[in-house]
């Protein structure tokens, strides 16, 4: 029996295992992941305020302020 590798994403497109091993790591390294915050924007309801460009830059400005432990 064959396993099912993909999901459908919340626009009626497939996540490859790829797409979720970068995201994955994406996390894990502490990138921002634009396609995630547009996808909790759609599933709260609101159109997203930011684009990509203004995205990746106030999560980068953002990350220098929090408390670190290391």
């Amino acid at each position: 029996m064959r396993r099912v590798t993909d999901r459908e994403t919340g626009d009626g497109t497939r996540d490859t295992w790829f797409t979720r091993a970068a995201r994955v790591t994406r996390r894990i390294v502490g990138a921002p992941d634009y396609q995630a915050y547009v996808e909790h924007c759609r599933a709260a309801g609101h159109v997203p305020p930011l684009g990509e460009r203004e995205y990746v830059a106030q999560f980068f400005e953002a990350k220098g302020r929090g408390v670190r432990c290391c």
